[in-house]
């Protein structure tokens, strides 16, 4: 990729900058690519992993490398569709309907904040676990909290277990380090390390008044993320290892009855080079069955990057780029020599292919591009940089589709079991894991590879790939949107929905009905962009993102409220934007921007809900014209409720807030969004009770009508940060 300096060289005219950079770091023309190795392998010793790591790191020539996020996946019902049914065993004081977690895959659970069936409320608000008796609204109480240590994240809730996963934090001695200095004595010291642990603590709810806690499990590394299917929790923890340490591999560690058990993971890998590696360990917790034995395996694979999760495989992604070398020999030979004469063609050849030192390469080509360009005219060094500009960009769109790759590797689970498949590999990378999807047997991923930037490079394009049960590419539809990048995108069945951007919003609809063949059927193009795309129903799409306007150079956008849209697919050539409701000024925000989780809708009930943060512009403070840059004031923050239906479109039903309304100074700071416990993240319903929730209270509300009937003050603990961090 290039980089942002030789893009502002190329911008500013900088011709003999452009020529210069393009022969930095030139290395020789023998370097082969690597190949994705679809062998799996296990180590025998630690000594192996270490040998491993230090022969394949190649952290000085490489960008990127394996990351995992936490990011969306693509759901195929509506949260009404996904709601849970009351059991048969229920009384008259639970609910008939109910919402649960807006997830990806139907029959794939994901962890969360906040959880309910349909009579209690469980939330994690700091490291305090609560549990509130919800339903009926008007009798709803706290009925108990615990104090969990370390950093609860996120939990489940099945039957009458309830897991909390998240990290633990312990310090202890490590070897003693090189001698170092310490007055006039040198002396080896040892070092004071900081470990980290995911921890998943299981609980029995039968009696919600008192959780008992039956059984942790611990695991080496960073809780990265966790799918429960079937009463199955697969927990993903990573922990980053580098060959000049001491090589720790990752154990389970079960507490149960007051005993503790370890147990040491055997450890597989690839042989494929990388900038850095991770111990990935894949940890499956049954919570139908605490006696049973928690196991797992642990892969070498670096930093993972996305995760999509069906009911039968994992998908663990992440970047791989080639070394830049490759990226500059090829621009060498496509951009560089095309543009300077064939004497300057010769002389530099003549020094790349001669046994100097890559020092004196580049300080011999670079004198020699110098003196080429001070020779040219004014008129022809403006030539020169027109046609570098056009070249450059041909070539870094096309040679991205081979440095940026996104490597996939399916796991697939069985009841508890874990087992490594197979390897694939496509161009570009992942947003998040809504641009993944498995269907009928294929997998369908979709890609960015370039990227743009305000100084004028637009080498971005986007891809669709199919890949067969053996991760084989089978389908491809590549470059679409050139100059934009996805910012959305939603697999149905045979059909997709893609977002790109740039300064304009095109809504892709594709067809994969033919693995081999997907294709583009229609597109829209309109004002703003979707950060996240919703099924309202197999002929409408709903979007939340950000309202944009053009900025008064052209040359990028400037953000403004946020943007609710419905479109209509009905006509796959020729969607159409239904309705639209735009919310606030520039600053304005939303938790379901960033979260899927924090999107509530109903077809059934025509609901919609969504924590707004609002922000309005105050134009009093602007003695002359509005300036296109002005940025808004929070005033409020809480949730937003629509209707939302074909017919009507999306009205504004009303609005919901936890923060005194009476308190212009906290709300107006900003620091109530980020940081007040009575910032709303979530909401739900049971029957006709909207409950929204933040760290400090669960407030409950008609829904007809929205009138408050109870407020429940929630305990946070003083551990709690005065910080948000999504």
């Amino acid at each position: 990729m290039v980089s942002e300096s030789m893009q502002t060289a190329i911008v500013l005219g900088g011709v003999t900058a452009l020529l210069l950079l393009a022969v930095v770091t030139f290395y020789p023309n023998d370097f082969t690519p690597p190949q994705t190795q679809d062998g799996i392998n296990k180590f025998n010793s630690v000594e192996e992993i270490k040998d491993f790591l230090k022969e394949n790191t190649q952290a000085s020539y490489w960008n990127g490398g394996l990351m995992m996020e936490t990011t969306n996946m693509a759901v195929s019902k509506s949260v009404s569709d996904t709601a849970g049914s009351a059991p048969e065993s229920q009384t008259s004081s639970s609910a008939d309907d109910f919402s649960t977690t807006n997830i990806q895959v139907e029959g794939v659970d994901e962890a969360d904040i906040v959880k309910n069936d349909d009579k209690y409320i469980y939330t994690l608000s700091g490291n305090t676990l609560s549990i509130v008796d919800a339903y009926p609204a008007d009798n709803a109480k706290l009925i108990s909290n615990i104090t969990i240590d370390g950093n609860p994240q996120e939990l489940y809730i099945t039957d009458n277990t309830l897991v909390v996963l998240g990290n633990r934090y312990m310090d202890h001695i490590a070897p003693a380090s090189p001698e170092i200095d310490i007055g006039l004595a040198k002396e080896m010291m040892p070092q004071m390390r900081s470990s980290t642990y995911a921890f998943a603590e299981t609980y029995d709810i039968t009696d919600k008044k008192n959780p008992k806690n039956i059984k942790t499990v611990s695991v080496d590394g960073n809780y990265f993320d966790s799918r429960m299917i079937d009463g199955i929790v697969y927990i993903i923890a990573t922990q980053y290892t580098y060959y000049h340490d001491d090589i720790m591999v990752p154990k389970i560690a079960t507490t149960a009855e007051g005993t503790t058990t370890n147990k040491t993971l055997e450890v597989y890998y690839f042989n494929m080079p990388d900038t850095s590696y991770s111990f990935t360990t894949i940890v499956s917790l049954d919570t139908k069955d605490s006696t049973k034995d928690t196991d797992g395996k642990i892969y070498l694979l670096g930093a993972t990057s996305n995760l999509y999760v069906s009911k039968n495989n994992i998908y663990a992604v992440y970047q791989k780029r080639l070394p830049q070398r490759y990226f500059y020999e090829r621009m060498v030979d496509d951009v560089v020599l095309p543009l300077v004469s064939t004497t300057i063609k010769n002389k530099i050849t003549t020094i790349m292919d001669s046994n100097k030192s890559e020092w004196e390469k580049e300080q011999e080509t670079g004198d020699i591009l110098e003196e080429y360009t001070e020779t040219l005219t004014d008129e022809q060094k403006k030539e020169l940089e027109t046609t570098a500009q056009t070249s450059m960009e041909t070539f870094e769109r096309e040679i991205a589709k081979e440095t940026e790759k996104t490597i996939i590797h399916k796991i697939k689970i069985d009841n508890g079991n874990i087992d490594y498949k197979k390897t694939g590999e496509v161009p570009g990378h992942v947003l998040n894991q809504f641009s993944m999807d498995e269907y009928d047997n294929h997998f369908r991923i979709a890609t960015t590879t370039g990227r743009i930037t305000r100084m004028g490079a637009q080498t971005s394009a986007n891809h669709i790939y199919v890949l067969d049960s053996e991760l084989k590419q089978v389908g491809a539809l590549e470059d679409l949107a050139p100059g934009e990048t996805i910012y959305s995108a939603r697999f149905m069945g045979k059909k997709a929905y893609m977002v790109t951007f740039v300064k304009i919003d095109p809504l892709f609809v594709i067809d994969l009905s033919n693995h081999k063949n997907p294709k583009v059927l229609g597109k829209l193009k309109i004002p703003g962009y979707s950060d996240y795309l919703h099924p309202y129903d197999e002929n409408h799409i709903i979007g939340i993102g950000k309202e944009t306007e053009v900025a008064e150079s052209k040359n990028f956008v400037w953000q403004q409220g946020v943007k609710l849209a419905l479109f209509d697919v009905t006509d796959v050539e020729n969607p159409k934007e239904l309705s639209v409701y735009t919310i606030g000024d520039r600053g304005t925000d939303s938790y379901a921007l960033h979260d899927h989780k924090a999107f509530l809708f109903s077809k059934d009930k025509n609901l919609l809900v969504i924590p707004i943060l609002l922000a309005e512009l105050d134009e009093t403070k602007y003695a002359d014209e509005l300036p296109e840059w002005a940025y808004g004031e929070f005033v409020w923050q809480g949730a937003f409720v629509f209707n939302i239906d074909t017919n009507n479109g999306i009205e504004l039903k009303g609005k919901i807030t936890h923060a005194d309304e009476d308190d212009d100074t906290l709300l107006k700071s900003g620091w109530y969004y980020y940081g007040s416990k009575y910032s709303v993240k979530r909401s739900l319903y049971m029957d006709d009770t909207l409950y929204t929730i933040s760290n400090g209270m669960i407030k409950a509300n008609d829904l007809d009508n929205l009138d408050e009937i109870n407020a429940i003050e929630l305990p946070v603990s003083e551990t709690y940060p005065k910080y948000l961090v999504y």
